[in-house]
């Protein structure tokens, strides 16, 4: 019979944003992403689209090779067909629709003080994964009105845990349709993130 199960995979980045998010934390991991892919080809995450400027982010399907440099925790959770299925449209929709996604960067500057700030289609990469696990996985017990830390993420679903230690090559991966490489024209990515910050507003406000 066939078994299916969804992944998260909690990283600690090797840019120099994780390892700024990593001291203000205090803590050793610093971002999220969460899969159906058991052979982790292909992650879904809120997190940035190139690898410069950092801040100019959204929805994105990451190629695990951006975690090539970096330690990494990998959870494997086991769940029924329907809700394999359900979880699988969602991802596809949200595919289809990223241009609408946003990442939250008020979430991201407050993060340190165990505040966020819930904004209409717009997530930090933790709050994507806790938001998704949550709305598909009620056996977990997360609740979407609570703050919840990578560490409480870690110990939430610690029994889970298949994984600890550096990230393997492997000579499946590879960057697919990731344009993290991309040499991306650093002045349009400001002036994206300057554009995200007042649709961010707006909406904050809106509703």
């Amino acid at each position: 019979m066939k078994k299916f199960n969804v992944y998260v995979i909690v990283a600690a980045t090797e840019l120099k944003t994780g390892k700024i998010i990593r001291f203000f934390t205090r803590y050793k991991y610093n971002h999220v992403s969460i899969t159906l892919d058991k052979g982790l080809r292909y992650l879904y995450s809120f997190s940035r689209y190139y690898k410069k400027p950092s801040l100019y982010a959204g929805f994105v399907k990451e190629s695990m090779l951006r975690y090539k440099d970096s330690k990494i925790k990998v959870y494997k959770i086991p769940i029924d067909k329907y809700t394999y299925r359900k979880m699988k449209r969602y991802f596809k929709l949200l595919e289809k629709t990223k241009n609408k996604y946003l990442y939250n960067l008020f979430s991201a500057l407050f993060f340190v003080f165990h505040k966020k700030i819930k904004i209409d289609r717009s997530f930090t990469c933790i709050e994507f994964t806790l938001y998704t696990l949550c709305k598909y996985v009620p056996k977990l017990g997360i609740k979407d009105y609570k703050f919840y830390s990578i560490k409480d993420l870690d110990n939430l679903l610690k029994e889970y845990l298949i994984y600890e230690g550096n990230f393997i090559m492997s000579d499946r991966l590879s960057w697919n349709n990731d344009s993290y490489l991309d040499n991306n024209n650093t002045i349009s990515g400001y002036v994206g993130i300057i554009r995200n910050v007042f649709i961010l507003i707006y909406r904050f406000v809106r509703y």
